[in-house]
C-alpha cells in the first residue's frame, strides 16, 4: 500500500508528530527503550512491550483525517492481562546522576526523603551518589562540594561539566568545548554502506582522523570547519554529517558561555600535536574514567568495573584507523548489532592517568 495510507506504528507514533492521511496503522506491540543498567554502568536500548497507554497512542494515529483502522499484531487478551497499563517512569530506567546533582543544588540534602511518585531502585541511587563523589561533586557526608555547585550550573551531564572544568587547568578549554559539543548531537560522520563508499570513506578520513581516537577527531574535524566552512557537496563527499557538525557548533558556543564564568578559555592550536592529543584526551579521562576498558590476553576489552566485555563499534575511528591501546576510554554504550554491548566515541588512554585522575 502506498506510504500515505499505511504505516508501522513506531515510539514516533506516540508523540504530538501526527502524519497525515494515515489510514491504517500495523502495530506490532513492541518498542526500543532506553534503560540504564546500574549494576554495569551501562546505557542500553531494549526491545519490550508496549503498555496500554501506548497502544491506544499508536491506534490514535489512524483516522485523523478520515476513517482509519488499527492492526495489533497482538491478541485482545494479551493487552488486557500481559500489557502494563502505562509506560514505565523515566526516573526508573535512566542514569541518576544528573537528578541527584539538580536535587543537590536544590538543598535538597536528603536524597531518600524526597517525595518522589516514583521510588527508583536502591542500585540506582547508589550509582548515582558513587559516580558524583568520585567525581568529587559530593563530600563523604553527601553534601555539596564547591565543584559540585559549578557542575550543577552545566546544562550537561557531571562527567562532561567535569571534563570542562578540568580543561581550564590544562589550558584545552577550546578543545574540550568541541569535544563536550560532539557529545550532545549525533555522528558527525555518515557511515559508508557499500565497498566502494568504503574505498572513498578511507581515502577522505586521513586528513581528519586520529589515531588516538574519536575525541581529537572531531576537534579537528570542527576547527577544520571553523577555519574553511565546507560546502554540502563537499561535506557530502567527505562523508561528513553537515546539519550535525553545524549543530556542534552552536552547541559549542553555548557551552563556551557557561565555562567562561569559571576562567580563561585557551586553545593548544601552537602546541605539539602528540601534546595536544594527550592534553585532551587527559580532560576527558578525568569526567569518564568509570567508562574505562583494559585490552584483555584474548584481544578483547574488558571494562575495569565488574570485567564486562565490550567491542568498538565500527562507526569509531579507532576501530579502523586507531593504534593499539591498552586502554580506551569510551563514552556512550549500546546493545552491538553484533551481539553484545558496544561502545562508541572512545579514545586510547594510559594507565597512569587513572591513578592521577580517577
Amino acid at each position: 500500500a502506498p506510504a500515505s495510507v499505511m504505516r508501522f506504528a513506531t515510539n514516533l507514533a506516540e508523540t504530538s508528530v501526527t502524519v497525515p492521511n494515515i489510514a491504517s496503522v500495523i502495530d506490532a506491540g513492541f518498542a526500543k527503550m532506553p534503560y540504564f543498567d546500574a549494576d554495569t554502568g551501562f546505557d542500553r536500548l531494549i526491545t519490550c512491550p508496549i503498555s496500554r497507554a501506548s497502544a491506544r497512542q499508536r491506534a490514535g494515529r489512524a483516522g485523523r483525517i478520515r476513517a482509519g483502522k488499527c492492526y495489533r499484531l497482538y491478541t485482545e487478551r494479551d493487552m488486557a492481562e500481559k500489557m502494563e497499563a502505562t509506560t514505565q517512569p523515566e526516573v526508573l530506567r535512566t542514569n541518576l546522576t544528573s537528578f541527584i546533582l539538580t536535587l543537590k543544588a536544590m538543598g535538597v540534602d536528603n536524597i531518600l526523603s524526597f517525595d518522589l511518585i516514583s521510588i527508583p531502585s536502591v542500585a540506582a541511587l547508589s550509582h548515582g551518589l558513587e559516580c558524583l563523589y568520585a567525581l568529587k561533586a559530593i563530600d563523604r557526608g553527601t553534601n555539596l562540594t564547591h565543584r559540585g555547585n559549578q557542575m550543577a550550573e552545566f546544562p550537561t551531564e557531571p562527567r562532561v561539566s567535569t571534563m570542562l572544568l578540568e580543561s581550564l587547568g590544562a589550558g584545552c578549554a577550546e578543545e574540550a568545548l568541541a569535544v563536550a559539543a560532539s557529545l550532545q548531537v549525533r555522528a558527525l560522520f555518515h557511515q559508508p554502506r557499500t565497498e566502494r563508499q568504503q574505498i572513498e570513506y578511507d581515502a577522505a578520513m586521513p586528513e581528519i582522523a586520529d589515531r588516538s581516537g574519536d575525541h581529537v577527531t572531531h576537534v579537528n574535524l570542527m576547527e577544520l570547519f571553523q577555519r574553511a566552512p565546507l560546502s554540502a557537496e563537499e561535506c557530502r563527499d567527505r562523508f561528513i554529517n553537515r546539519v550535525a557538525l553545524k549543530r556542534a557548533l552552536e552547541v559549542k558556543a553555548q557551552l563556551r558561555r557557561f565555562l567562561r564564568r569559571y576562567g580563561s578559555i585557551n586553545g593548544m592550536e601552537n602546541a605539539l600535536d602528540e601534546d595536544r592529543s594527550k592534553s585532551i584526551r587527559k580532560c576527558v579521562t578525568s569526567g569518564f574514567f568509570f567508562n574505562t576498558a583494559k585490552l584483555g590476553s584474548d584481544g578483547r576489552y574488558y571494562t575495569l568495573r565488574g570485567r564486562h566485555m565490550v567491542s568498538i563499534s565500527k562507526a569509531s575511528v579507532l576501530d579502523r584507523y586507531g593504534e593499539s591501546t591498552e586502554y580506551i576510554i569510551f563514552c556512550e554504550t549500546y546493545d552491538g548489532s553484533r551481539g553484545g554491548i558496544e561502545v562508541r566515541n572512545c579514545c586510547a588512554s594510559e594507565g597512569r592517568w587513572l591513578r592521577e585522575l580517577a
